[in-house]
């Protein structure tokens, strides 16, 4: 077995860090994910986007790192073969973040239907108001 050369070490010791700090502040932002009343560490929910940020740097670094690990094999069976569970990694990425944008968009709506039934209620004392003016 090779060993890795220091950019590999590199690479997988900065992707080991950053996984760790982003699943801490998910723990923190979304302890209910894990099954958990409420989070053991408090970040301030104005840092989230930090954390938005890493994940995409993440992803960033494991394309990067599947681009070297790919040029190394040069082949794309034995790629597939060997690196089937980074590939899946860096896929999963986009594909939950679809999710979140999908929970964002419903909250959204949520929020219009109940801006909407506001300005209904607003608009129905006003007209009943001028009733009892009368």
């Amino acid at each position: 077995m090779k060993q890795k050369t220091k950019l590999g070490l590199v690479f997988d010791f900065s992707l080991l860090v950053m996984v760790i700090v982003y699943f801490i502040g998910f723990l923190s932002f979304h302890p209910q994910s894990l099954f958990l009343k409420e989070s053991p560490f408090h970040i301030p929910h104005e840092y989230e986007i930090y954390f938005e940020v890493l994940l995409w740097a993440i992803f960033g670094l494991l394309a990067v790192d599947l681009y070297f690990k790919y040029k190394k094999l040069d082949n794309w069976k034995l790629f597939l073969k060997k690196h089937w569970h980074d590939i899946i990694m860096l896929g999963l990425i986009p594909f939950l973040t679809a999710f979140k944008i999908a929970k964002i968009s419903v909250s959204m709506v949520k929020t219009l239907k109940a801006s909407k039934a506001g300005f209904k209620i607003l608009y129905k004392a006003k007209k009943a108001s001028k009733h009892f003016k009368s």
